[in-house]
């Protein structure tokens, strides 16, 4: 093992991956529980599900979010919340490179309406990032 990925998969390092990750995903979760109809409508304007899927999305992924999240911060599941959550980074990740592809301009919806993020570099960027401590928060912890 070299010494960066050595580094990398530090347990302090990999613990902390988690509870920052496990934040955002209970942060955003709970922004988005309350308000499915202004969720649905963002899940809209990414054009990416079935119209008869965006309510179903709406409803359900902020739940999954909340539990991912909560399994990541408090445990005892943590890598498995950590897949989920790496699973999500990745979709949304596309997501947003999709729509700012596209050249669409609509808030992302990530945090509801509690945190407007406009779709764009900065957004898709943001995005990378999360999904590479997601990635970090996956891997064992090295003994």
């Amino acid at each position: 093992m070299n010494a960066l990925a050595a580094k990398i998969a530090h347990p302090a390092v990999v613990r902390a991956a988690q509870l920052v990750v496990g934040v955002v995903f209970v942060a955003a979760a709970l922004a988005k529980i309350g308000d499915a109809a202004y969720v649905s409508q963002q899940v809209h304007n990414y054009h990416l599900a079935p119209l008869w899927a965006e309510n179903l999305i709406a409803t359900v992924m902020p739940w999954v979010e909340l539990v991912a999240g909560v399994a990541l911060v408090l445990g005892p599941r943590r890598r498995a919340g950590a897949v989920v959550v790496l699973g999500f980074m990745l979709l949304f990740t596309f997501a947003v490179g999709a729509a700012w592809a596209r050249g669409l301009d609509f808030n992302c919806g990530c945090f509801g309406k509690a945190g407007v993020g406009v779709i764009g570099a900065s957004k898709f960027f943001e995005n990378v990032g999360l999904t590479l401590l997601a990635t970090i928060a996956v891997l064992p912890p090295r003994r």
